[in-house]
Formats: C-alpha cells, structure tokens, sequence
C-alpha cells in the first residue's frame, strides 16, 4: 500500500505552528519569526512534503522563473555570474531568483523546497558539496537542475564548469617559465572538487618540471579572506616558498593582505581577475576564469534542458588563462 503523501497540515503539527505559518515560510515570507521558520523547515525536512506548486503556479497564470542558487553572496565570482545570468534571462523574458546557501547544507535543502514551491522553471545551482548535496526534491518536482563551477559526485546532470585540472596546471607552467623553484600552493578542502582539482594540476606540472613540492608548502583554508591571509603568514614565517598559488579568489585577496610591505615576499599567482588585482601596488597575477562564457553557456544549456528535459546531459569544460602583472615577474 503506497502511503499518503505528506499535507500541510502534518508539517503544521509536527512544528506546532498554524498552516497558515507553515505556508507564509514556504512562500517565503520574510515576517516570520526565525525560530518559528527553522521548525517549519525542519518539519517539511522531516515529513518530506513537497508543496503543491503547481496549483499555486496555474492560479497566478504560470510562470517564467529561473533560479540561482549561489554559495556566497560576497564572492565577486559568484556575483558576475549572477549579474550575467539576469541580463541574459531578461532578453528571454524570465525572470531570476536568486538565493544563497552560506555552503550550509542545511540552508541549500531549504533553498530546494522554497524553489519547487515557487514553481522555478529551472535551477543554475553551485552546490555546497560534490557528495552530500541531495538534488532529489528539485528532481521529484521535475525541475531541471544545471550545475555550474562545482560538480556533484555521481549526478545525472549537465555541468558548466572551468576545466580546474588545466587551470592548476596553468599555474605551475606559468611559475616555473618565469624561474621559480620552491612552490606553494594556498588551497580549498579537500574534499571541494573544484579547488581540489586545480592543486592536483598545480603538483602534476611541478613534477613535469622535476621540482617537488613538500606536504608542508600544502595549506588549507575555508575559502574566506581571513584564512588565506593565516596561510600566508605561515608560509612567510617559513621562509621557505619563492611562489605562492592560491586557489580561491577570495583567499587570493587575504594572501596579498598578509604580504602587502613585506621585502623579498614570493611571487603571488591568484585566482580570478577582481578589480582589486589591477589596483594594488605589486599589481597581482592572476589565472582568470572566464566567468561570462561560464555563465552565458550555463544559461544556454539550461534553455535547452527546460524545452528537452529527456536529452541525455553534457558538460562543458572552458578553459582559463593567465593574466601576467608584477606579482610574477622574474625576480
């Protein structure tokens, strides 16, 4: 016997609130006390209802809504693929939604439910984990799902992403023409594909070049700005690193506070081609990842997955460059 699919009422009972409550969070309502909210959410996580989108959506005439569903509101990166995603969905007359997840779990799960009750007609999504991120509540609302940047172990899903491996390679080949020998590299978690991939690339090219990298010239942050400038500070403290590579644009901009009026500081190769790269004094060298042709082809694919959703998916591997300024120049 098949069982009965989840109401809004079972929600409302489990979180003690009113329906009334269990569907102004749904819908996103910002009034709503923040406890009360985190109860609905855990209820809805915990019952498995999935809201009756499409009934609101026929009520309203339809919709023409994409949605992009981002890591961090603060990361430039992310924001230009926003910015180019609205001015390209424009043309196409949809409009675009779009949410944060704070690479929380949690918070991206939410993210999914409120999407299938506003009834989006597609997901650009950068997930918060190529393991854990779970697209199955977007994909039993039969809303189609693009990847971008980051990839989701094992998911049947089109994917735009940079091709890291050859970004890290990139690196390294650019460092050593210019004659550095003793690398180091400022890195993601481990377990973040896309960083991971570009330190994979940056040590392969080493190798090639018969210049080993020690395990303690490896350092690890969260992607913010604070941790980049910590790793800095202990690979200047070492004394040791002639290069320095940094994974992450945001890490980038900390590594470069950590070195900023420190004499004989190794070279910085960055990620990402931010205003604050040009501006700085060294100007800083970057492998630039091209963020409009990421977007534009991110937008297209999903086009094309909302009028086919039974084609097989695809990924798409664009490739970055370097953008030589003073920061690598011969020393």
């Amino acid at each position: 016997m098949v069982s009965p699919r989840p109401t809004i009422m079972d929600v409302a009972r489990t979180a003690g609130v009113s329906s009334a409550t269990v569907s102004r969070v749904i819908n996103g309502a910002s009034s709503v006390d923040k406890e009360l909210s985190r109860r609905v959410r855990a209820a809805v996580r915990s019952t498995g209802y999935v809201p009756n989108a499409m009934g609101r959506s026929l009520r309203r005439g339809g919709t023409s809504q994409i949605a992009v569903v981002a890591p961090d509101a603060e990361n430039p990166y992310f924001t230009q693929i926003i910015g180019e995603v609205e001015r390209i969905a424009r043309r196409d007359h949809y409009s675009v939604t779009v949410a944060h997840t704070e690479d929380d779990l949690d918070i991206e799960r939410d993210c999914f439910a409120q999407l299938v009750g506003r009834h989006v007609s597609g997901v650009l999504l950068v997930p918060v984990h190529s393991i854990h991120t779970d697209l199955s509540l977007l994909a039993d609302a039969g809303i189609p799902v693009v990847l971008v940047d980051r990839w989701i172990e094992g998911a049947g899903t089109d994917l735009v992403a940079t091709d890291n491996f050859d970004a890290g390679r990139q690196a390294a080949q650019h460092l050593v023409e210019r004659g550095f020998r003793a690398p180091a590299v400022l890195a993601g978690p481990a377990e973040l594909r896309t960083t991971e991939d570009r330190v994979r690339g940056y040590l392969s090219a080493w190798r090639e070049a018969g210049v080993g990298v020690e395990d303690s010239a490896i350092l690890r942050g969260d992607l913010h700005v604070e941790s980049g400038t910590a790793m800095m500070r202990r690979i200047l403290e070492a004394g040791e690193a002639d290069c320095v590579y940094v994974t992450n644009n945001r890490m980038s901009a900390g590594a470069f506070e950590a070195m900023r009026g420190v004499a004989d500081a190794p070279a910085l190769l960055a990620t990402d081609d931010d205003l604050w790269t040009r501006l700085v004094t060294p100007s800083v060298s970057v492998v630039h990842q091209p963020v409009q042709a990421t977007s534009r082809a991110a937008a297209r694919m999903l086009g094309l997955r909302i009028a086919n959703p039974d084609e097989e998916p695809s990924t798409t591997l664009l490739r970055s460059r370097i953008i030589e300024r003073e920061s690598t120049l011969p020393r």
